[in-house]
This record gives structure tokens, sequence and C-alpha cells, in this order.
């Protein structure tokens, strides 16, 4: 049995664990929201902020003057990327089943940013028939590839993010999302590592407005 002073400091203690339960329960519902940010030139930005990282994620809504499937096509197209994607020196296709790709990428920064290297995970997806909707979604994977040198570069803490695409209505008018979550460690503050990730998804998507419309 509970003296009456151990049983306050029970119920003290069930009091705040249920209390922070519904603070991590509300955190998580909080960051299934978007936020929208700014207009900018290439679409419009939004962030939303990611359990357990101090780093928001970012994501860019805009459009393109192609077909949803060219697009598709190109975003997966792994082994093009060091050719004309911001940042990336290298990109490559390690393996790939079905329409899972790892691949390795080195993405080079000016000094005294250090390049990062690691390899990831995409998977490629189609919806509907006809298709309606393709989705493409990347995040770090921890497979080991013996041919691969990860010493050249640091390995981000985090890095994910994907692609959703959809017809817009016209045969040659693609709506799209693009989205990156990226924390790439040493000792970049958070409000750089913000500002960054802005820019970088308005190139990205200017780099592919360049590439694929007519």
């Amino acid at each position: 049995m509970f003296t009456g002073r151990q049983a306050i400091g029970f119920t003290l203690l069930v009091l705040l664990v249920l209390a922070t339960s519904t603070g991590f329960a509300i955190a998580a519902a909080d960051c299934r929201q978007w936020r929208q940010i700014r207009e900018m030139a290439e679409g419009t930005v939004f962030h939303r902020c990611r359990p357990g990282s101090p780093v928001d994620e970012v994501m860019i809504e805009t459009q393109f003057l192609a077909a949803p499937e060219r697009l598709y096509a190109l975003v997966n197209d792994y082994d093009t990327f060091a050719g004309f994607i911001p940042d990336v020196a290298e990109s490559r296709v390690l393996e790939a089943v079905g329409t899972v790709q790892w691949v390795f990428h080195r993405l080079h920064f000016p000094g005294p940013v250090a390049d990062r290297t690691y390899v990831m995970q995409s998977r490629g997806d189609v919806t509907g028939t006809p298709p309606a909707a393709w989705r493409v979604e990347w995040a770090l994977s921890d497979r080991d590839f013996p041919q691969v040198d990860l010493s050249a570069g640091v390995r981000p803490d985090s890095l994910s993010g994907f692609w959703e695409i959809a017809a817009a209505g016209h045969p040659k008018v693609t709506k799209a999302r693009y989205a990156v979550h990226s924390d790439p460690g040493g000792h970049v503050p958070v409000w750089l590592v913000m500002r960054l990730t802005d820019r970088y998804v308005q190139q990205v998507v200017a780099a592919i407005r360049r590439r694929i419309e007519d």
C-alpha cells in the first residue's frame, strides 16, 4: 500500500507521463501539416517540422510544361544527375530491383563545407489505370557496397525526400511537389541549413525545367 505522500508522488508521475505523451502526439500531428512560407520564382515553398530533428522538411509546389511521364522518367534517371542537378558531382546507380534503386551520390560544395557522400535507396511508384499519379521517394541507406568509397566526404546526419507528380488536365502540363529533409551534420547552423535548402529546391526545379520543357 502507498502512504499518502507516495500516492501523491505516484499520481504526479502518472500525470507527467500522460502530459508528455500527449505533447508528443500533438507534436507529431502538427508535423503532418505543411506551412506556406513564401511564393518564389520557381513555385510556392512550404515547411513542416520533422519529429526528432531540429531541421524542417522543405517542399516546393510547382508546374512543368511537360508530360508527367517525362518528369517521372527524368527524376528516376540518377545516372544523369551529375550533368544537370546542382551540387551533384557524382551520381550512379549501384543496383536496381524493379522500381527500387540504390544510388551513390557525392555532393560538392564551395569550401569550407566538406563534400557529402552517401548511398540512398529510391523507390518509384505509379498509381491508376491509366496512370494518374507518380511518386518517387528516397532516404539514406545503410547497405554496404564494396565498390563504393565513402571516405571522400562526410555522410549527412539525415537526408530524405520525395517527388509527387500528377497530370494537370493538359497532356503537356504537370503538377509537381518536390520535398527534401536535409540535415548535413557537422557544425552548419540550423538557420543556414534552412536558407540553403529553400534555395536548393528552387535550383533543382529550375534545372529540371531547363532540361525538360520544350
